[in-house]
């Protein structure tokens, strides 16, 4: 779904991913003096995470709607299957990912028009996207960064933002002096740390395993972090067949590095038919029988050491048994060699 402004809140991957992040910064050791995030609570609860995780609740908290992420206008809440399919393709694409092109304004009689929301009642609603391109969303960030973060940064206060893609590209932008061209293609992996430091004129010090643009460094193993920032590039993307020509039917929906051979419409289908049991969860046992099934049909290969590692590279709670989120991962999760 286009998301942007609307609340939803994190799920359960997403948590995973915020309580792996609080763990990455808690073994650098950053102390953090204060703490900024967006009005919505998919990034607040990320906040929440990160400081319970690293024993550092008392820090303060400024949140601002400046920080929230981009304006999808009438997009938002859609299906980006359904929607590229209404406007095509090339289109879409457009909206997402050139600088200076917004989509079309979202009514205002919406339920997800800000304006009918109480936490923005205190903004004047002329200031209230109702569309956004990137370069509108960097335009509205960038105010609140000058003003109330730069100001923490120059009396040498160590700063956490929890915030969101388009957003956090805006102040990569201003940091590191990113063009447009470049700004666009810069891919901001989810529940990743990325420390600047800066030095007494509040320029970035160039980490020695900096990449791209960027000055900072986002912890973790890099490997890792470029396959991840591969999936945020991929993640939901509609592949096309080629042979078809452009507003055609998709033929997969892919998800991180690889594609799930089967269309949206089948996903659930999938999941059901991999549930054998009917509990709205995925045993090991459930999973084993299905890639059997796979193999017996010459559509696959099933090895025990495949199936374990799945399912521990995926069950993130380590309780057993994969969710429908965590099913659309398990089946496109890539083995990495030894």
């Amino acid at each position: 779904m286009f998301t942007g402004w609307a609340n939803v809140e994190l799920t359960t991957l997403g948590r995973n991913e915020a309580a792996n992040a609080a763990t990455l910064l808690w073994r650098e050791g950053h102390v953090i003096d204060v703490a900024y995030t967006s009005l919505l609570k998919r990034a607040q609860q990320t906040l929440n995470i990160v400081l319970q995780i690293t024993g550092q609740e008392k820090v303060p908290v400024h949140e601002n709607w400046r920080l929230n992420e981009r304006m999808y206008g009438a997009l938002t809440g859609l299906n980006k299957k359904e929607t590229a399919e209404k406007y095509g393709a090339e289109q879409v694409k457009e909206w997402r990912r050139s600088f200076n092109t917004p989509p079309p304004p979202i009514d205002t009689s919406s339920k997800y028009w800000p304006g009918n929301d109480n936490a923005y009642a205190h903004i004047d609603e002329s200031e209230i996207p109702r569309a956004e391109c990137l370069h509108d969303t960097i335009k509205r960030t960038l105010p609140y960064w000058h003003q109330s973060i730069v100001p923490a940064l120059e009396r040498g206060k160590t700063v956490l933002i929890a915030a969101h893609g388009n957003s956090i590209r805006g102040m990569l932008k201003a940091l590191d002096g990113i063009s447009d061209d470049e700004i666009v293609g810069l891919e901001i992996p989810t529940g990743v740390p990325l420390v600047y430091e800066l030095d007494a004129e509040l320029r970035p010090i160039k980490h020695a395993d900096a990449a791209g643009p960027l000055s900072g460094v986002f912890l973790g193993d890099q490997e890792d972090v470029a396959r991840k920032q591969q999936q945020v590039a991929e993640q939901s993307a509609l592949r096309y067949g080629e042979e078809e020509g452009e507003g055609s039917a998709p033929q997969f929906l892919c998800f991180g590095s690889g594609c799930l051979m089967l269309s949206s419409g089948e996903m659930r289908e999938a999941f059901d038919a991999v549930d054998t049991s009917g509990d709205g969860l995925i045993s090991a046992a459930e999973l084993r029988a299905a890639c059997e099934k796979l193999a017996e049909s010459g559509e696959g290969d099933a090895f025990e050491e495949d199936i374990d590692w799945m399912m521990e590279a995926v069950d993130r709670n380590h309780d057993g048994q994969i969710d429908f989120e965590e099913f659309v991962q398990a089946l496109t999760v890539q083995r990495v060699p030894a």
